[in-house]
């Protein structure tokens, strides 16, 4: 092939990434799972988180109602108490999955790291004044 010749370029071949493969191979790539691999219990795992963080924001977001509606003092205790704890799992949890569950960044450790701290404080604040209020 010298300079000015033309070459004739096969249509069953391109080049993807520096390398030349089939048309084949690219929709046989295509055709794969997104998430082909994540792991099964992976992706179960994640699935369950975020069933849970669903499940501890509606029992905080009811306990935040019935503390807002309550009028006696001990049972409006309870109520808050209870909500910090549902609130503090819910970040523990949002912390973990951000954490451990998805690619690895600065922003997403300092947001996870900010979640586990704030998570924790708002746990054991939440049990601490459940049995304070218990206790009355």
């Amino acid at each position: 092939m010298g300079h000015g010749q033309r070459v004739e370029a096969n249509p069953a071949l391109v080049i993807f990434h520096s390398r030349l493969i089939s048309r084949a191979e690219i929709a046989k790539v295509e055709a794969e799972p997104v998430h082909k691999d994540v792991p099964l219990k992976m992706q179960t795992m994640q699935w369950t988180l975020s069933v849970l963080i669903v499940i501890f924001l509606v029992f905080s977001l009811y306990f935040s109602v019935r503390y807002r509606r309550e009028q006696e003092p001990k049972r409006r205790g309870l109520y808050s108490a209870r909500m910090n704890i549902f609130m503090g799992l819910m970040l523990v949890v949002i912390a973990v999955s951000q954490l451990f569950f998805f690619e690895d960044s600065a922003t997403r450790r300092i947001f996870g790291t900010v979640c586990l701290l704030l998570g924790l404080f708002n746990l054991f604040a939440g049990i601490r004044n459940h049995n304070l209020f218990s206790r009355k």
